[in-house]
């Protein structure tokens, strides 16, 4: 009887889930501009999870190059797939370190009626820390870089268009490096 359920919680345990809502600021490029994201996560070592986050058709200023311009429009979706190294062990109390990678596809659209649109590799790489209350509810604190490379891009650019937009345009589609941090409220269970 014991061993049977020491089994189940030990399984219990070592297949904990954790579901994040987060609000993501872009603290670095452009402070005002966040968009909502949802994943999930799941512990795959005593110390490391795997999960999967996904933003779509998120409508923000956020630039991935340089300052904001107010005739531009950026509408980007992502999926990216995060692993995290938790120091305490994973869904506990600590520092961490997550690396991830996934696909962003970017469309900027001027009031003019310009328009480009962009599909990048994202690689990032955050450092942070985590807490865990015993509801199940938890929050972390991130930071760290994103390394934005160009898979392919096309663009539109009318013949009115501004030179400051068209440079906008063809610095944001091309393959940058931007630093952010966020904060990720969740649920564990």
């Amino acid at each position: 009887m014991k061993k049977s359920l020491k089994l189940i919680i030990s399984t219990l345990i070592i297949s904990q889930i954790n579901i994040c809502y987060s609000k993501d600021y872009n603290l670095v490029l452009l402070p005002e501009a966040y968009c909502h994201q949802a994943g999930i996560e799941a512990r795959i070592t005593k110390n490391s999870t795997l999960g999967i986050i996904g933003r779509a058709n998120c409508v923000s200023e956020r630039p991935t190059y340089e300052s904001k311009n107010d005739d531009v429009e950026n509408t980007f979706s992502r999926v990216l797939l995060p692993w995290k190294y938790s120091f305490n062990g994973s869904f506990s109390k600590g520092a961490f370190v997550q690396g991830m990678a996934g696909l962003e596809k970017s469309k900027f659209k001027s009031i003019s009626g310009s328009s480009a649109d962009v599909t990048f590799v994202n690689l990032s790489m955050h450092g942070g820390y985590q807490w865990f209350w015993r509801n199940g509810f938890n929050l972390s604190l991130l930071g760290g870089v994103a390394y934005l490379q160009e898979v392919s891009s096309s663009k539109q650019i009318v013949g009115s268009e501004s030179s400051e937009v068209t440079d906008f345009i063809d610095k944001n589609i091309k393959t940058n490096i931007h630093g952010g941090a966020g904060v990720i409220v969740g649920w564990m269970f």
